[in-house]
């Protein structure tokens, strides 16, 4: 993004890579603009009107504004009139990022082109090409994974980017301080259970996200794992987060955290990320809604409810 266009069409099924583009919009908007600097949409709940809207206000702060929707596939080619003429005429130092999974619309690829901008394709590898990517991604974090470790792990857990991408963190994680993975390291830690969604239930949590993390729960059950399974993942990344927010409140640098909090060096970044936009009071409340789940499903607790009934009313108070 050295020469920047000033609006961006991002489409495609590979979602690392996709991932990658927002990160780098962000990182890049708040490096110029400090936090909060990347407006952010949600097409799901913003109409193409609201962000024509948005390009036309005035804005006083120097330097480039960066503005992002998200899941731009969700609008209908008939919604996007007002979007289309504000694109046409877009402010100097704007930069307005699309970002659809799966095919973009027509309309909007003649938009961002019209408007002098770009359009990103980024196509998801081959089922075959997966092993590769395995490879790839582990050396993003730090890791050595070798060629028969990469075929294991897609044979073991299919070849969802997503959910791979997952498994491979949870190898950085379990393996660190040490930097390869082998085959037999896979088939020791790579098993199928319930942990790398319970870090994600628990990153849905900080967020305050409730519906992404009733899906994620849906998901740990669908998997066959019991929500109890999952409790001490949950509490222990929320615990990291906190622990985080607290150190970051007092003016401890971000070099400190990480060394603070541990584990490989790209988990604590992710780590410092999620806390700087953590509301400590929340966290604090989450924390106080596990431990009493824990001791309800200990049996010790007032309310007599079923395990899933008790674990899906604790994540609804939790991310409220």
């Amino acid at each position: 993004m050295a020469d920047l266009k000033p609006a961006y069409l991002v489409h495609g099924d590979d979602d690392a890579k996709i991932d990658a583009w927002r990160g780098r919009v962000r990182r890049r908007a708040e490096d110029e603009r400090g936090p909060g600097g990347l407006e952010t949409f949600d097409a799901r709940a913003t109409d193409p009107a609201e962000v024509a809207t948005a390009l036309a206000s005035l804005s006083f702060d120097p330097g480039i504004r960066y503005l992002l929707v998200d899941d731009a596939g969700a609008w209908k080619a008939s919604q996007l009139a007002p979007l289309e003429q504000a694109m046409a005429d877009l402010p100097e130092a704007t930069v307005l990022v699309l970002i659809a999974r799966g095919k973009a619309m027509k309309a909007l690829h003649k938009a961002v082109a019209d408007a002098g901008g770009e359009v990103r394709e980024c196509a998801a590898p081959k089922p075959w090409e997966m092993p590769k990517w395995c490879v790839e991604r582990a050396r993003e974090l730090g890791l050595v994974l070798d060629s028969q470790a990469a075929k294991d792990l897609v044979s073991l857990v299919g070849a969802g980017q997503q959910r791979l991408s997952r498994e491979l963190e949870k190898l950085a994680i379990a393996l660190h301080p040490a930097t390869t993975a082998t085959a037999e390291d896979v088939e020791r830690l790579s098993s199928g259970d319930a942990s790398p969604q319970a870090y994600d239930l628990a990153d849905a949590l900080v967020a305050g996200d409730l519906r992404a993390c009733m899906t994620i729960a849906d998901e740990i059950e669908a998997h066959g794992e019991r929500p109890s399974r999952a409790i001490y993942r949950i509490t222990s990344r929320l615990r990291e987060v906190h622990r985080a927010v607290a150190l970051i409140e007092i003016g401890v640098s971000e070099q400190k955290v990480a060394g603070a909090i541990g584990g490989p060096p790209w988990l604590a970044k992710k780590t410092i990320a999620r806390a700087r936009k953590a509301d400590r009071a929340g966290l604090e409340r989450a924390l106080c809604v596990f431990a009493d789940l824990e001791v309800n499903m200990r049996g010790g607790g007032e309310l007599q409810l079923d395990e899933d009934t008790a674990f899906s009313l604790a994540l609804a108070r939790a991310a409220a």
